[in-house]
């Protein structure tokens, strides 16, 4: 089965999967793959667009990108929530252990639909095991299109220990835009390796992009 695949800005959706290919990266714990289907034990708001497998020192890991859209209240259109999960799969029941929302509103929804994106979806989609300690950090970069004449807001989640830290900020489109980011206060407690790697991440995201973006494989569900 395969799930539509949208943009969300004008670069290519992607998920970083070249460099966790390389033997030095899966010795420090991740060997991420595609998956051909979902347990049908997972318990998920709306419909899963992407799906990342991971085995780490914890166990076998799960982590999903869904997208719902509300029924209308009273007649009035609904913001599409955006959900991102981290389970743990086992004989039984998979365990969640994380999951994030947020929301694309009426306003953003119709002005991406005028740029042909139906649908918002992360940017970037990163598992990987940055601080060689054998379990998986994982990055999730995306935007929020803004109303007519603002910027993008631009968002950076990253899961470390099943804590989240973030980073948000404004997101250029061109040369004679400027990005901007705000840290958490708690971001600077992550290991340096990990606080790099986001950075370097969200400046790939936040930055303009060059003609046509940057084209990554993507692990898509089939």
């Amino acid at each position: 089965m395969t799930f539509p695949r949208h943009r969300l800005l004008t670069a290519l959706v992607l998920i970083t999967m070249a460099a966790l290919a390389c033997p030095a990266v899966q010795a420090q714990g991740c060997q991420v793959r595609a998956i051909a289907a979902l347990p049908a034990k997972l318990v998920l708001e709306g419909q899963a667009v992407q799906a990342i497998a991971c085995k780490d020192a914890e166990g076998e890991h799960l982590f999903v990108e869904t997208r719902a859209q509300p029924e209308p209240v009273r007649g009035k259109a609904q913001p599409q929530v955006l959900s991102f999960y981290k389970f743990t799969l086992g004989s039984g029941q998979p365990q969640k252990r994380w999951q994030a929302r947020d929301f694309l509103t009426v306003d953003d929804s119709a002005r991406a639909s005028a740029t042909a994106v139906s649908t918002a979806r992360a940017d970037r989609f990163v598992v990987k095991d940055v601080d060689g300690d054998g379990v998986t950090e994982a990055f999730i970069a995306y935007a929020l299109p803004g109303k007519a004449g603002a910027g993008s807001e631009g968002k950076l989640l990253v899961f470390y220990k099943d804590r989240k830290y973030a980073i948000r900020g404004a997101v250029a489109h061109g040369p004679d835009d400027f990005a901007s980011r705000t840290l958490d206060p708690a971001f600077q407690t992550l290991p340096v390796s990990v606080q790099t790697f986001a950075l370097g991440l969200w400046d790939q995201v936040a930055m303009p992009h060059g003609p046509g973006g940057v084209a990554v494989t993507q692990a898509a569900l089939r």
